[in-house]
This record gives structure tokens, sequence and C-alpha cells, in this order.
């Protein structure tokens, strides 16, 4: 068979190739997509909250130790303290104490001078997490297919 004989592929048939190539890529991506959103697992520290200390002087070094050391014997408070400063930032689990209960027991173990930072009413109900509003189409298309698998 030369090639003058060969059947020529027309750029109809060229055309229709590119387009369910193009159309078979998308269809694979959201199928991936899919069973990513399906198979996602609940985040496990949902219950980690921050919250903040604000004494009235800077610590050294032997009493942030000492703040430090206090504030892990509270249960619930994990082991995530940054002391700077005369700022004292923690992690508790909310589940077993709250900011105000943290601050309580912190305040019967020592003669201190702090309060606790409370978020301004303006700023406590914004969203955190910008990177999917709830009323965006991302978070509810995510609800939906997790709705249909879970």
């Amino acid at each position: 068979m030369t090639t003058k004989n060969k059947p020529k592929m027309t750029l109809g048939k060229k055309i229709k190739i590119a387009v369910l190539s193009i159309l078979g890529f998308f269809l694979l991506m959201f199928a991936i997509l899919v069973y990513h959103i399906a198979n996602a697992r609940p985040i496990e520290n949902a219950t980690i909250q921050v919250s903040r200390i604000d004494f009235d002087k800077p610590f050294d070094s032997m009493a942030a130790a000492d703040i430090r050391q206090k504030l892990h014997e509270i249960a619930g408070v994990k082991s995530e303290i940054i002391v700077k400063d005369n700022v004292v930032v923690y992690f508790h689990d909310n589940r077993i104490a709250d900011s105000k209960k943290v601050y309580d027991e912190l305040m019967t173990t020592g003669n201190y001078n702090a309060q606790r930072f409370i978020l301004p009413p303006s700023m406590a109900n914004k969203q955190v997490c910008p990177a999917m509003p709830k009323d965006g189409m991302k978070y509810k298309f995510s609800k939906f297919i997790q709705g249909i698998f879970n």
C-alpha cells in the first residue's frame, strides 16, 4: 500500500478527537474531585481553640517557664503554649475547658495581674476560614457530595 492510497484523516475527525480528549480529561478530573471530597475525613482537631491572656508586665525566662508549667497542669490545655513579652497564647480543647475556666484556674495558682483577651463583638461572629464561604458554590457542592457518600 503506498502513501497515496492511505485514507487521510479529515479535519472534522481531528476536531472530534480533540474535543472528546478534552471532554474525557475534564470528566476524569471531575471524578477525581468527587472521589477526594467523598473520602475526606472530618477534621480531628475541630475542637481546639486558641486563647490569649495579657499580663501587666513582661516575663523573664523563669516566670515564662513557671506560667507554661502551670498552664500544662490545667485539664484541656494542649502542649502548644507561647509566652512572649507580656502575652500568653495557648491552645485548649473547648470540650474540656473554655478560656474563662483556664484563666480562672491560672489566676488561683499565682498572684498575677492579667486579663483575658476577649474578641470585640464586631469580630466575634466573623467567619474565620476565607477558603470556602458557607454561601459559596464550592461549599454547597462539597456538602452535597459528602451527603451522597456519607
